[in-house]
């Protein structure tokens, strides 16, 4: 076979029937779409393609820069497309968390401006968010900047409802069952909305992220955009995923099927077995379900050489926080938050050490009276196995809405600290009219 470029290669992945002996399940033949064999190795490479596709040309003649805000795939096949017309490309975004992506990016020539104070926890009161930032450079360079801006742009789903919805239907038939994770979730609702064509009760579950945990791709419900693409409509079931879980599944695919993919892909399986059990007995006739692979497991070697250290032959931390597992309830929840009704007065009498872990810029603009400022990235790596605080003085934590730090607080109690999460976090204590800074 011959092509003029690689763009040519992009779709027309193959479908792996998943082994009955690797998934359990009695009434339903389980199937993996490998979109990791795209031509830049992700789900991504689809739409990178299908939203620039009809003005590439008009981007190379202007000299125009493509800049995307993406922590990864997007960004990889952009980039890539980029380079082969002679485009600049420019990655804003907040910190990549995993580094190979930054390395690969660096070696196709993108020039790359992260922002450390972005919170990955859902803030509207930040301002420093890398889609708010784009945006604000594409008024302020009017025709330099093209901003394919994979979280609102309806050529996202499009793409997916022409290419990887309709190869999956050409492939099966019909199918009874698709789940995937939710990352833009451009994916899930075009290949939803074709696989719906052709079978009405088509069953969409979308798989998020468990609070305080890090699955490459997939977002925390919390992260979900209300103003992007999101819809929640669109699934009949959301579940979450923890990365343990992904993980262990992720290398089921690698070992046992000799399926290369990432941390994403192992959350797909995760979720679809754990859902597909859950319905599976009481089917009275043969189901499909589908799964997407979404990428190869070359570019998350830190990523889980991190939390699983053993792996690679290295021992294990020691009261790690990657290994710490939080219960999530109501009930924990209680246990480690102080309410914002009377927060202030518990802070005068317990005079607590206030830590706010959200982005530098957000807590300069809005923050509580003597709370100090730590970024989650730099708390976390600090409080990870190392003792950075008396154990003697209460801390109170301070995130967004009061989820993260929980999580954090639970650790830390496990830890021997005596560590509360604010409960409602900043936006509750604003709400209630509590006193708020500015910091200078």
């Amino acid at each position: 076979m011959i092509v003029e470029r690689m763009t040519d290669l992009i779709g027309n992945t193959p479908m792996l029937k998943i082994p009955a002996e690797i998934h359990g399940l009695k009434n339903i033949d389980l199937y993996a779409k490998l979109e990791m064999m795209n031509p830049f190795g992700s789900v991504k490479d689809r739409i990178g393609w299908g939203m620039i596709k009809d003005d590439i040309d008009s981007i190379r003649e202007t000299g125009q820069v493509i800049f995307e805000n993406s922590s990864g795939n997007t960004a990889k096949a952009l980039c890539a497309i980029a380079a082969t017309y002679g485009v600049k490309f420019k990655l804003v975004s907040a910190i990549a968390k995993v580094k190979e992506t930054k390395d690969l990016l660096r070696l196709l020539g993108a020039e790359i401006e992260e922002f450390a104070a972005a919170s990955d926890c859902f803030d509207p009161n930040d301002p420093n968010d890398p889609q708010f930032l784009i945006e604000k450079a594409v008024r302020e360079q009017a025709g330099a900047i093209h901003f394919p801006s994979q979280f609102t742009n309806p050529k996202n789903p499009q793409a997916h409802y022409d290419s990887t919805g309709q190869e999956i239907i050409d492939d099966l038939g019909s199918v009874d069952y698709f789940i995937a994770g939710l990352g833009t979730t451009g994916s899930t609702l075009g290949i939803s909305r074709r696989l719906r064509d052709a079978n009405p009760n088509c069953v969409c579950v979308g798989l998020t992220s468990a609070k305080g945990d890090f699955v490459p791709g997939i977002r925390s419900m919390d992260q979900m955009w209300e103003s992007g693409l999101f819809q929640k409509d669109n699934y009949n079931a959301l579940r979450d995923v923890r990365e343990a879980a992904a993980i262990d599944a992720m290398l089921t695919l690698n070992r046992d099927l000799g399926v290369l993919c990432g941390p994403s892909s192992g959350a797909n399986l995760a979720g679809s077995l754990e859902y597909l059990r859950g319905v599976d007995e009481s089917l009275t006739e043969r189901k499909t379900a589908v799964f997407i692979v979404c990428d190869r497991v070359e570019w998350y070697m830190s990523y889980i050489r991190e939390r699983r250290p053993e792996l690679f032959g290295e021992a294990a931390k020691p009261q790690s926080l990657r290994a710490f597992v939080y219960n999530d309830s109501g009930a924990a929840n209680d246990r480690y938050s102080v309410p914002v009704q009377g927060a202030d007065k518990w802070i005068a009498e317990h005079n607590s050490m206030m830590i706010d872990v959200r982005g530098n810029l957000a807590y300069r603009m809005q923050s509580i009276p003597g709370s100090i400022n730590i970024a989650g990235d730099l708390f976390e790596s600090m409080i990870d196995s190392a003792d950075p605080f008396p154990k003697d003085r209460p801390i109170l934590l301070i995130c967004p809405v009061g989820e993260k730090t929980a999580r954090y607080a639970a650790y830390l109690q496990g830890r021997g600290y005596q560590a509360f999460s604010l409960g409602g976090g900043i936006l509750g204590w604003r709400d209630a009219g509590a006193q708020m800074v500015r910091v200078a």
